[in-house]
């Protein structure tokens, strides 16, 4: 809603320590194990997410987070308040505020509503509503000299690029914390899709998902003082890969290798490459992307382009794609492309297999002006997925159109912003999302009081 605003306040608590030791100071070293150990754990919950494997009922994760956290939302997102305090009690940002006065130590139990709203006010006195420009000394002394302990205790991982909605390039400082949170109101979204769809159309093992992926290679990334990648959020699963497995994992849910997509620096020659590969499976069970107009531009890219895939298609050979003749120049790199699309074509049932369905892509792109193209191309989409709301949703009508009126279309299972983020959504059959208490404190103003 317009008229929230939120806090710039996240929760970073520092995550368990796997290997059973105990707790103390970590190398550098124990700290990467850590942290790869997390993040792997986090790619498989991932995967697992993709697949349903839950059905409605008192144990599935949506109900689980509805009785525990929304539920009992103000007093989970006081108690994140103290959270926060207590774990960054120590951090320059708020010692600079003169933030002395939390007594985080306390059991927040045995706090009466009185003292609770005590601390609240005087929180809120001390410090205000703020803008990134309070943050923006910060985040550059951590950029610039790698200085620690400014805005977290936190380890800090990744340095996502936003440029939100101010046009200004922001750096936002990433935690292993975080993208775990990430992934579980992920999850808690997924299962709120899944719920809402009958069992029957629940998607078999052997279906993929296309959700169009942006990647660049690991020693491409620009780095802090400190070693630490910047990239656009999307681009983490690259930034990050010292942990084991992610990339073959994440590769295993859709249809090319993830290391592939990385190879392929040019965005508009990663699309059609990305779509080349999905048009040549017969059975996707979704197609996600996650920007209404990125998703817009992908059904574009196959309604113009639709005649040179299919020559990529039948032949297994890119070389017919200009864009790929333009933007890849590595032979090797090509030849190692060509081979993924003749192997997924093998999986299928090799030349007839490609002749038949080259045959079909063609068929329906050529019904111009024909409503479902999508679902015609892939008669076993269960649904498509994509950003719908705010800005996103002068798209909603042209994107309703290539899905048909058979085909679901879906908003992104989470909502996220510069600050955190701190939604997942509530149905298929809604736009509306929940508000989560456990992401980031908030603080919400009267519609009326905007102005001030």
């Amino acid at each position: 809603a317009t008229y929230v605003k939120l806090r710039s306040t996240h929760d970073d608590a520092q995550p368990a320590s796997f290997n059973g030791t105990k707790p103390g100071i970590p190398t550098d070293n124990e700290q990467l194990t850590r942290e790869a150990v997390l993040l792997l754990s986090l790619a498989l919950y991932s995967f697992l997410m993709y697949r349903p494997r839950y059905r409605p009922g008192d144990k599935d994760p949506f109900v689980s987070y509805y009785r525990n956290s929304l539920c009992n939302l103000q007093k989970v997102n006081n108690d994140l308040l103290r959270k926060i305090f207590k774990k960054n009690r120590s951090c320059a940002y708020l010692a600079d505020q003169s933030i002395s006065f939390l007594s985080s130590n306390e059991d927040s139990s045995s706090i009466s509503n009185e003292e609770e709203y005590l601390f609240i006010d005087e929180f809120r006195q001390k410090l205000p509503l703020t803008t990134y420009e309070n943050y923006r000394d910060y985040i550059d002394r951590m950029v610039d000299t790698g200085e620690k302990n400014l805005l977290s205790s936190d380890k800090i991982v990744y340095y996502a690029s936003s440029s939100g909605t101010t046009g200004k390039i922001k750096l936002l400082p990433i935690t292993s914390a975080m993208f775990k949170h990430v992934f579980m109101l992920f999850n808690v979204g997924q299962v709120a899709i899944w719920r809402s769809l009958p069992a029957s159309s629940f998607p078999l093992d052997h279906q993929r998902l296309f959700s169009l992926q942006s990647g660049k290679r690991f020693n491409a990334f620009l780095r802090s003082k400190d070693g630490t990648p910047i990239g656009p959020f999307s681009q983490f699963m690259s930034a990050l890969s010292f942990f084991p497995g992610s990339k073959l994992i994440g590769s295993s849910l859709g249809i090319l290798d993830y290391e592939l997509i990385e190879g392929i620096s040019d965005f508009e020659t990663s699309t059609f490459v990305q779509l080349v590969f999905a048009l040549t499976v017969q059975d996707i069970s979704s197609y996600s992307v996650t920007f209404a107009s990125s998703f817009l531009h992908t059904v574009k890219v196959i309604e113009n382009h639709f005649e040179e895939m299919c020559l990529c298609i039948s032949s297994s050979d890119f070389n017919h794609s200009s864009l790929v003749h333009e933007n890849i120049h590595d032979g090797k790199f090509r030849t190692s492309l060509n081979q993924a699309l003749e192997n997924v074509t093998l999986e299928y049932g090799g030349s007839s297999y490609r002749s038949e369905r080259v045959h079909h892509i063609r068929r329906e792109c050529l019904k111009k002006n024909t409503p479902g193209l999508l679902p015609r191309l892939w008669p076993q989409l269960v649904f498509a997925s994509t950003s719908l709301g705010s800005s996103f949703a002068m798209y909603k009508k042209e994107i309703e159109f290539y899905c048909g009126t058979q085909l679901p279309l879906i908003n992104c299972p989470i909502y996220g912003a510069s600050e955190a983020f701190f939604g997942s959504l509530a149905s298929i059959y809604t736009n509306e999302y929940f508000l989560s208490p456990t992401s980031a404190f908030y603080e919400f103003i009267e519609e009326e009081d905007i102005h001030q």
